[in-house]
């Protein structure tokens, strides 16, 4: 890979990239200088290379991958993801502009200056990728104000030297935040997974009464807000899910409840069973969607939780079969021969105290009986008032 660039305030600037490869990462050094910003239309096709070039330095990389194919610029359609080093604190304006297959975006929370108008026309960006290395402000609001569409924001936080075990938090009970028991990952650093749907309006007309109204589709505007400062707030983020569920598919809503529940940053107790709720409600039609979208991670957590029910577990069945999907039928299989043998204990359990209830009513209704005294009849009584 080829990069044109030049000094700026004593570390680099990006002016350029060259490649063969549709994926572009960034070094975080250059000529022994820390690369600190991207400038305008780095990676648009609407760049005048004559002029910004002009007195650019060249720094090369022989990656060897490319041998026999020549290098053609990266910009425009030709980029597809772009990884920034944790020490780019600056992207200029219309850098990404035309990028209309930009997908993913990675980059740290030391990127705080977004230039204008940096996202127009990445209509298929879908992916943000945000290494919390400082605390936990970043960039992110600005970069979610530029785009309409639907972005998956996963937030990867740095381990505090003092954080306590999950076990210990969990035993403590005072924060309010839920530790999970079981979790399908083996990562150890706090990740948080967020989803943050689209949103737009259109206007439309009451032709009786002659005006324009204006529509709102979508929750994404709401997200949006969530931020204070440049910092993402929890608890305000798992509020709106009650107005996702109105407002957005279920595709969406899955993939907001499960990533909480999977990757619960900072998520309440309440938060946690709101999420639950959703899915146990709606477990039916999301097991089916599962299945179908060949999700075998996402129904073992549907396990891991404890949600499953037989009306579920054997729509999930049918679809599985009617996919010829023999994995999923066996793990569904398995999973409801369980279910039926907790249910058949749970049942057998229900008897017994019932019917120790009924023996222990019965005893005490022997001890409360008192023998009645037997009256005597009236003729004996009056003989014995004549004697």
């Amino acid at each position: 890979m080829k990069i044109y660039y030049r000094e700026k305030s004593g570390g680099i600037e990006i002016l350029r990239c060259f490649g063969i490869e549709s994926r572009v990462e960034i070094p975080e050094i250059i000529d022994g200088k820390m690369v600190i910003s991207a400038a305008p239309y780095a990676f648009s096709s609407h760049m005048d290379e004559d002029e910004e070039l002009k007195n650019a330095s060249v720094w090369e990389m022989e990656d060897g991958f490319g041998f026999g194919r020549e290098e053609h610029v990266l910009a425009g359609n030709e980029v597809e993801e772009i990884v920034f080093p944790d020490s780019l604190r600056e992207i200029g304006r219309y850098i990404f502009y035309g990028c209309g297959n930009l997908k993913k975006l990675e980059f740290s929370d030391s990127l705080m200056q977004i230039g204008c108008g940096a996202f127009t026309g990445c209509h298929a960006l879908d992916k943000l990728t945000v290494h919390m290395k400082q605390g936990k402000k970043s960039g992110v609001k600005e970069m979610l104000g530029e785009m309409w569409q639907r972005i998956d924001v996963a937030f990867l936080y740095e381990p505090e030297k003092d954080q306590q075990t999950e076990s210990e938090q969990r035993s403590e009970g005072g924060t309010g935040i839920w530790m999970p028991d079981v979790l399908h990952r083996k990562e150890s650093r706090p990740e948080a997974r967020l989803v943050f749907p689209e949103h737009y309006d259109e206007a439309v007309e009451n032709t009786p009464a002659r005006i324009l109204y204006t529509e709102y589709h979508g929750s994404g505007s709401n997200y949006r807000q969530c931020f204070y400062n440049k910092e993402l707030n929890y608890q305000e983020y798992d509020k709106l899910f009650e107005m996702a569920v109105v407002m957005d598919k279920l595709e969406v809503l899955v993939d907001m409840s499960f990533g909480r529940l999977e990757f619960p940053y900072e998520l309440t107790e309440k938060a946690r069973e709101e999420y639950r709720g959703y899915i146990g409600k709606n477990l039916r039609e999301i097991a089916v969607y599962l299945v179908k979208q060949e999700d075998v991670h996402r129904l073992e957590v549907i396990s891991a939780q404890k949600l499953w029910t037989l009306e579920g577990i054997d729509a999930a069945l049918d679809c599985a079969s009617q996919k010829k999907e023999t994995e999923i039928s066996a793990f569904l299989m398995n999973e409801r021969a369980d279910l039926v043998d907790k249910s058949e204990g749970n049942e057998q359990v229900n008897v017994d105290k019932i019917e120790n209830n009924q023996e222990t009513d019965m005893s005490v209704q022997e001890k409360d009986v008192q023998p009645c005294p037997v009256k005597k009849p009236l003729s004996m009584r009056k003989k014995r008032f004549e004697l």
